[in-house]
């Protein structure tokens, strides 16, 4: 892999997600396509709960262009539920039922979603988060999924011509306090899907052990290039992430050939899971992305998959993927790590503030195939883009990753850091600005900081306050507004922040003290 230029990938430039699905239906309309627990579908009866869905969509008014919310836990419904709402020509906004109400309207707000689709478990929250003196009532649909409307009214600005017939919206955390909606094109997630399913050799036989969220990026592998191979995709239940030696129990049992999860997941499946006693027979292909490996980690795994594919995929949401890198076997936490180069039709490289291409350590932009349209914001979108001009003299609309790093003599990219506030944990992405803004709107709080800890409490988040609040109120606080994901491990209430030279909070010394005076919030989870 050299350069910064991928080659194309054969596929149709209009490709759709839902017809990734219909294919795969009249090719293998006898194969295993979803397992949900004791349940599963074949991609024939997949495809026709897709399509029945999809129609009665269609016979209660929704259009191709409409913004729909799926708001159902992970479970065959709420997959059954986003590719109907593609067929249907909707722009589809999977959502986690787990989070806060007031986050949940947020993201409803920002994305300028119109309807939401539920179930029983989950329509009381999702009456509450659209608002309302008098909240709507479900109208029932067909398969225990029904339709709420929401108080948004349809967006007067209407979106570009590649999501008029439909798209895909993820949320990240927003440096403005709210979730950003990141909005993909049916191509944008195809043009990766069929990438992704070649470069790693899927097949009809294969099992997708499927751990991620539906809100969560990495889950366009499970859904839709399972989808192009015809392979079955495994839904893991959420329970077993807390129990590694359990993951691994499931891995065996489900049969799992290929799994695409967090490095966090694969860490905690090494150290406390004793996947190096019972190694899964079936599997034998291995995906990461969402945050770097720990290289004594990341050596291990190398060592136990032995001759399986190992393979690094890196891209922020508005991406997807952008990079890989398959890892030699004989890779050790020695050598230096890279994040390979660019996947065929996308173009990645590193520029200085000035938009100069350089050498040095720079911001990693990004351009081609899978190159979102842009952020929804209050139903508006926004495009964050700009016009550079790549290595190979063409100029190409490109997104700036806010990422640090550099490119090396062989046109691989090394990874060195955020040029902002954001972090990844468990392979999520946070603003730290949005949690700060969290506690800056209460009266009580006066200043806050949040900080990624270095040293002695490595890996943790903490929040500092100062203010007529407790600690615990401090993390109550954040609790009621953000997933808990985001939640820092450790609130401290300090009665002055230390400054630097000018007279801003001084944020690397907070990331460096020890104190111990502070309230463990897995005390109070």
């Amino acid at each position: 892999m050299t350069g910064s230029v991928g080659g194309p990938v054969t596929m149709n430039a209009e490709e759709r997600l839902d017809d990734l699905l219909t294919r795969a239906a009249r090719t293998h309309p006898d194969r295993p396509a979803l397992v949900d627990g004791d349940r599963s579908w074949t991609y024939g009866e997949l495809d026709e709960a897709v399509s029945s869905l999809a129609g009665r969509l269609a016979e209660q008014g929704v259009k191709p262009g409409d913004r729909i919310g799926v708001f159902i836990a992970k479970s065959a419904e709420a997959v059954i539920a986003i590719h109907a709402g593609l067929r249907a020509g909707t722009v589809v906004a999977p959502l986690d039922v787990r989070n806060p109400v007031v986050r949940i309207s947020h993201m409803v707000r920002q994305g300028g979603l119109t309807r939401l689709l539920t179930v029983a478990a989950s329509e009381n929250v999702a009456r509450k988060a659209v608002g309302g003196e008098e909240p709507p009532e479900v109208l029932p649909l067909e398969g225990g999924i029904g339709l709420l409307h929401t108080q948004e009214k349809a967006p007067a600005e209407p979106l570009p011509e590649p999501a008029r017939e439909g798209g895909y919206v993820l949320f990240t955390s927003g440096s403005t306090g709210v979730p950003k909606g990141v909005l993909l094109s049916h191509s944008n997630v195809a043009h990766f899907a069929v990438w992704a399913a070649a470069e790693t050799g899927l097949r009809p036989s294969d099992r997708i052990g499927s751990q991620a969220a539906l809100t969560f990026d990495l889950s366009t592998f499970d859904l839709f290039a399972a989808a192009v191979a015809g392979a079955c995709t495994v839904l893991m239940p959420e329970r077993l992430k807390a129990f590694p030696a359990d993951v691994v129990d499931w891995l065996t049992e489900q049969r799992i050939t290929v799994l695409y999860a967090v490095p966090s997941l694969y860490v905690n499946m090494l150290e406390r899971g004793g996947i190096g006693d019972a190694f899964p027979p079936g599997l034998r292909t291995l995906l990461y992305a969402g945050e770097p490996f720990p290289p004594r980690a990341l050596e291990a795994w190398l060592r136990l998959a032995a001759d399986r594919p190992v393979y690094n995929f890196y891209g922020p949401t508005e991406t997807n993927v952008c990079t890989f890198l398959r890892l030699p076997a004989t890779w050790t936490a020695a050598q230096q790590a890279t994040i390979g180069s660019a996947i065929p039709g996308d173009v990645v490289d590193v520029f200085d503030e000035t938009g100069e291409l350089t050498s040095e350590r720079g911001e990693i932009h990004v351009a081609g195939e899978t190159v979102f349209l842009g952020y929804l914001v209050d139903g508006v979108l926004h495009d964050p883009t700009r016009q550079l001009r790549f290595r190979d003299g063409v100029v190409r609309r490109a997104y700036p990753t806010g990422d640090l790093g550099r490119r090396t003599s062989g046109g691989e990219i090394v990874l060195s850091g955020r040029k902002d506030s954001q972090i990844k944990r468990h392979g999520y992405r946070i603003d730290i600005g949005e949690i700060e803004n969290v506690l800056l709107d209460s009266p009580e709080v006066r200043a806050a900081a949040v900080v990624a800890k270095t040293g002695a409490h490595e890996g943790e988040l903490w929040a500092y306050a100062q203010g007529t609040v407790s600690e615990r109120e401090v993390l109550g606080l954040l609790r009621t507004q953000l997933p808990l994901y985001m939640v820092p491990d450790r609130a401290v209430v300090v009665s002055a922040f230390p400054l630097n030279a000018r007279g801003k909070i001084d944020r690397l010394t907070l990331a460096a003290e020890a104190t111990s005076e502070s309230s463990p919030l897995k005390e109070t989870r």
